[in-house]
């Protein structure tokens, strides 16, 4: 939800461009437009995972699968929040776009969205961890693991160009 937030400042960011003849703006609101309502709906995915793994710790301790279950329901539960940081990578590479499209009046609120959009990405990747705590199966693991890295990795780098822009902006 923090980051659907972000993109809707970021649109409004683009709305006001778009009044002050920008046009480059509007390339742009449409694909924070686009992943405004992804990050909606990958909350209510979300919620679903965890319904999923509530659900499988609640079979009855030696119930047959049911470990699986579980195992199955944690991967789940770690791939939606990774999704979820992929296109918050998406959101932190557009905000970085808007930065010199920005109003004088409205640049702050691209850092705001940016500061938004990095809180959402790096809480997306603590959901990551705590699921993978949890699993068992190295093999299950790794690549999820691998994948929280990486995109750990690309929204700082993604995050720190913004804050550069920003602050070359507000100097």
């Amino acid at each position: 939800l923090s980051a659907a937030f972000a993109a809707a400042l970021g649109l409004m960011v683009c709305e006001i461009g778009a009044k002050k003849g920008r046009s480059e703006s509007s390339a742009l609101a449409d694909r924070l437009l686009r992943l405004r309502e992804r990050f909606l709906e990958l909350a209510h995915q979300d919620a679903t995972a965890f319904s999923e793994v509530m659900a499988a710790y609640r079979i009855p301790k030696g119930a047959p699968g049911r470990k699986e279950k579980i195992e199955k329901a944690l991967a789940g539960a770690a791939r939606v929040p990774l999704t979820g940081g992929e296109e918050c990578g998406e959101l932190l590479k557009i905000l970085g776009e808007l930065v010199p499209l920005a109003t004088r009046q409205s640049v702050s609120d691209v850092g705001v969205a940016a500061n938004l959009g990095e809180a959402a990405l790096e809480s997306a990747l603590l959901n990551v961890t705590i699921n993978l705590m949890y699993m068992k199966d190295p093999a299950a693991k790794a690549p999820l693991a691998e994948r929280r890295d990486a995109l750990s990795a690309e929204g700082a780098r993604l995050a720190a160009g913004t804050k550069q822009a920003l602050s070359d902006r507000l100097s």
